[in-house]
């Protein structure tokens, strides 16, 4: 019998995917810390055997890889994406608003679920460090595409930054529409610059209609 046939099928009842494990995984983790996702739980939770789990991970350490590699897929990719090729400076911290304020796109209570995660892990603290440094670098290079000195560039892009991750942490809820009725200000202090009157008013109707109830 070779190593290959020893390795366990899965369950013939549920036919699920490592994208299923990682996302249930995902789900615990968040509503439940990093101490929860083991696998015998994760099995119980989704109703199959521990066989299903070990077709597509090796290990507990390799799932949590992916939780990891998925995380940063979501959340920095799509940061970075969003002003990657933006033309105007109103245009790209528009598109980080947006990124931000759509949580199908970038996920808040993930990220804050991985930052709970690292106090507990030296290994996790410096990769997130390393992520953390990698969206400012992305926001500071993206002022510096629109003119500004880099040493400025970068002070900004932390500003900013640094100014959403506290708006998640401390869970401030307000309406949109609110929120809205700041976004001029908030450009200002971000940038310095006042900005388009015109492109406000489209971007601040587009939030409205898609935070409409359906």
């Amino acid at each position: 019998m070779t190593l290959h046939s020893r390795r366990p099928q899965p369950d013939r009842q549920i036919r699920l995917t490592g994208d299923d494990w990682i996302q249930t995984a995902l789900e615990m983790l968040i509503s439940d810390g990093i101490e929860a996702i083991q696998i015998t739980v994760l099995a119980r939770k989704m109703n199959v055997t521990r066989g299903s789990f070990y077709w597509h991970f090796d290990s507990r350490e390799a799932l949590l890889d992916a939780l990891l590699k998925e995380w940063r897929s979501r959340n920095t990719g799509v940061m970075v994406e969003a002003i990657a090729d933006t033309e105007t400076l109103d245009d790209g911290i528009l598109a980080l608003f947006s990124v931000w304020t759509d949580h199908t796109r970038f996920d808040p209570q993930l990220d804050q679920a991985i930052r709970d995660w690292a106090r507990h892990d030296d290994d996790l603290r410096a990769s997130l460090q390393a992520e953390d440094d990698a969206r400012v670098a992305a926001i500071s290079d993206f002022f510096q595409r629109h003119h500004y000195d880099p040493t400025e560039a970068f002070i900004r892009a932390r500003i900013i930054y640094f100014t959403q991750l506290s708006y998640y942490a401390l869970n401030v809820q307000e309406p949109m529409a609110d929120r809205l009725s700041y976004l001029s200000a908030y450009f200002l202090s971000f940038t310095g610059r006042e900005i388009n009157a015109d492109i406000a008013a489209r971007q601040i109707e587009k939030f409205l209609e898609k935070d409409m109830p359906k």
